[in-house]
This record gives C-alpha cells, structure tokens and sequence, in this order.
C-alpha cells in the first residue's frame, strides 16, 4: 500500500516509511535492532517537516502499523492534532499468519536466532525486557481492543482484510473510494515489496542486510537515473534467496487457541467475514 498509493497524484506519502509520530515511543527499545526500533517522528515540527513538499490539494498520509498497537498512545493524540474526522485505514492479517511473517521478517534481518516455537515462548520474557513491539508475535496480534478504540472514537475508520482486499488486489480501490480519489488512470505496477524468508544464501543475504553497506550505496545511487531500477534489482535477488517453509501444525493449533476468543470478539464488534478468511477459526 505504501509503493502504491505514493504513485497516486492526488496523495502524498512522505518518502519515510513508518513517520511513528503518534505513537508517543519514549526510544529506549532495547532488543536486537535498536536503530530502527527507536527511530521515530519525535516532534510536531519534525512530523509537519515530512510533508513540506506536499501539493496543493493532496491528501497527506501516514503510514505506520504502530499506531494500532500503541492505540493507548496514539488515539488520544491524533484526536488533539488532527479531529475525529481523519480518515483512518486499518488492514488486518490472519493473526496465526501475521506472526509467523513478523518472524521470519526478523530471521531475514538476521535478528532473530531462535526457533518460531522458541521465539513465542520468549515473548512475555522479552515484553518484560522492553523489546520493541515487532516482538510481541502474539501480543501484536489481539486486534479486538485495538480496533475498537478506533472504531469508538473515529468517525471514517476503513477495515480490510489482507487476504480479501490485499492479496486480491481490491484494498487499492477501496482506499481511493474511501478517500473520494479518482482510480488510477492506468493501474499501478503490483509490487510486493518487504518478503521475507529463510537465507539460503547467508554472505550475500548478510552482505544485502548490511545497514552500513545498503546505506551508503543508496546514497550514491539515490540521486541517479538509476534508482528506482537498481530497487527492483535489489528486491529480486533478495526474494530469490529467501525461502518459505510451512509452520509446523502442532504451532498451528496452538496459535489458534491464543488468537481464538479475540478472533470471535473482533468479528463480533466489527462484523467483518474474518471467519471466511481466517479458515483456521471456523
């Protein structure tokens, strides 16, 4: 969604993916990866600085999955900024599935060493050790009360499901629709960008991770002709030496009792097909 609807000309996506200003993170993450976890939006001025190269008339939008999880946080403070008319658009993945693909996000970065199974029994220890959210497998994806705060104090909320609009390719629409935008003139490229996987490849997959390595090269490249073409480069090697194995079932099923009893309360205050989706919960 975020490649896609930044081509769109009537909204403007700042460049930054995840501006996490409404998060209210205090940035003393610990964990693997503390760069990234506690890189963040920190003030007003910071936050309106991304969007200065806006145009006259585009919608400005904010990317940046935290804020449903830190709904404590960032609800109460997009009500203060902004109104209870800000549009706001959730997607909702089949939690079972949503943990293992932020997992094997974090294998992919070389962060996680642990086995999946391994990885959830460590959650509650980690959370206790204030790991950053992308931690919590399980916790991050009890969407019941998160949703329901938006709900609650919005007035456009839009829900999508991954597998029904994202997967589909329907969520692009729905989101213009939403926004009363006008359709692509010319559909966007389909980019599925952020695979992840296990390396088969461990130098070259270490070599592609290297934050100092990647960094530098994309600030030579970044101001030539070439950058948006040296991306799709980079993103198809990286998908080519990554592989999928299946979660085990035995994880399976006890993913489905964690995630059971908040399943039936989202579908309940939202009414969304989650059970025509989500087969594991049928």
């Amino acid at each position: 969604m975020f490649e896609t609807l930044r081509k769109h000309p009537g909204i403007y996506i700042p460049q930054r993916k995840e501006c996490r200003y409404f998060s209210c993170l205090r940035g003393d993450f610990a964990g693997p990866g503390l760069v990234a976890a506690n890189n963040f939006t920190r003030s007003l001025e910071e936050y309106q600085g991304l969007f200065k190269k806006a145009g006259a008339g585009q919608l400005c939008g904010d990317i940046s999955p935290d804020y449903l999880y830190y709904y404590q946080n960032a609800v109460p403070k997009i009500l203060d900024e902004t109104s209870a008319q800000v549009p706001i658009i959730i997607v909702l993945r089949n939690p079972i599935d949503r943990a293992y693909s932020n997992y094997l996000m974090h294998v992919r970065d070389g962060r996680e060493k642990l086995s999946f199974e391994d990885a959830l029994d460590m959650e509650k220890q980690r959370c206790a050790a204030n790991w950053a959210w992308g931690w919590g497998y399980i916790d991050v994806g009890l969407y019941a009360k998160q949703v329901k705060a938006y709900l609650d104090n919005f007035e456009r909320v839009l829900l999508l499901l991954f597998e029904e609009d994202i997967v589909t390719g329907q969520a692009t629409s729905k989101v213009l629709d939403f926004l009363n935008l006008e359709p692509f003139q010319e559909g966007p490229d389909d980019v599925h960008v952020n695979v992840s996987g296990y390396p088969q490849n461990s130098v070259l997959h270490r070599l592609m991770t290297d934050e100092v390595v990647i960094r530098k090269i994309k600030n030579v490249v970044k101001a030539t002709p070439l950058y948006a073409r040296s991306k799709q480069v980079y993103r198809r090697v990286m998908e080519g030496n990554l592989r999928k194995e299946a979660m085990a079932s035995e994880t399976r099923q006890v993913l489905k009792g964690k995630f059971q009893d908040d399943v039936a309360l989202l579908a309940e205050c939202t009414g969304l097909p989650v059970y025509r989706f989500w087969t594991d919960f049928r």
